[in-house]
């Protein structure tokens, strides 16, 4: 009788997603809106878990925190294809580079709400209808790419045997859960408004990220070999521990934010 397949442990994928939902983020406002402003010279007056604040409008500051995380996805799914075993570290950097790409649904989101981000780089632009729909159809088109190539590579580790595509949803779920709560919790104590608890926490996790709830379906269905069983992403303390250390500082300092005095 073959050996039943072992499955991810729910409390360490939970733990990596939340690490890496925060990482993205922080890579969207630090190194994306936070370099570019230091670039241009635009003066930083605040800087949270949902926003980055500077004192002039700067189009090249807005696409600058998408831009930086679709660069750092690809760079996590390019050296997760280096890795042969799934393990903690490997699906840090699946689920990383995940959470970072499907951020190119900002465009999208942007279009259709007619704020945030994307739609400061085209405000001013005419026809203003024109240059919403194709950011829009922009926004979708290389969201449906990242999402199969966030696929690809965990069906990759599938066809390995190193993951039992059964078990796709006992790591995709707790991590999308646990991300998506971390941000949106933290965005409660934003110091810019209500508003963007619903937006730039709930909406740029839970909403923005729901492609890997698909990603999931899709890998149970396109798995072709039978589960291993070897288990993949068994229990780590030392995840746990890192997610529990990263999320108290995340809501506790970052959700309230550092103001910079001008």
């Amino acid at each position: 009788m073959p050996a039943a397949p072992a499955r991810p442990n729910l409390l360490t994928a939970a733990a990596i997603g939340a690490v890496a939902c925060v990482a993205a983020d922080m890579v969207h406002e630090g190194l994306g809106h936070g370099i570019a402003s230091w670039i241009t010279g635009d003066p930083i007056l605040s800087f949270s878990t949902v926003a980055l604040q500077n004192a002039a409008f700067n189009r090249f500051v807005s696409a600058a925190g998408t831009s930086a995380d679709c660069l750092a996805g690809i760079l996590a799914l390019l050296a997760l294809r280096r890795m042969r075993k799934f393990s903690t570290g490997a699906c840090f950097l699946w689920i990383f580079g995940a959470f970072s790409l499907l951020n190119v649904g900002y465009l999208t989101a942007s279009a259709i709400t007619g704020g945030s981000d994307w739609a400061n780089v085209i405000s001013g632009l005419s026809p203003a209808w024109l240059w919403r729909a194709m950011l829009g159809l922009a926004g979708a088109a290389l969201y449906v790419a990242a999402a199969r190539w966030i696929a690809a590579s965990l069906l990759a580790f599938v066809d390995r045997g190193e993951l039992a595509a059964a078990g796709a949803p006992r790591l995709v779920l707790p991590a999308y859960l646990a991300g998506g709560a971390v941000m949106t919790l933290a965005a409660v104590f934003n110091p810019i408004g209500p508003s963007l608890i619903l937006l730039s926490g709930a909406g740029a996790s839970f909403g923005l990220n729901a492609g890997l709830l698909w990603v999931s379906g899709y890998v149970r269905a396109r798995a072709p070999h039978p589960a291993p069983a070897a288990q993949p992403v068994p229990f780590s303390a030392f995840w746990i521990v890192l997610a529990i250390a990263v999320s108290a500082f995340f809501i506790g300092v970052m959700g309230p934010g550092i103001r910079f005095s001008r």
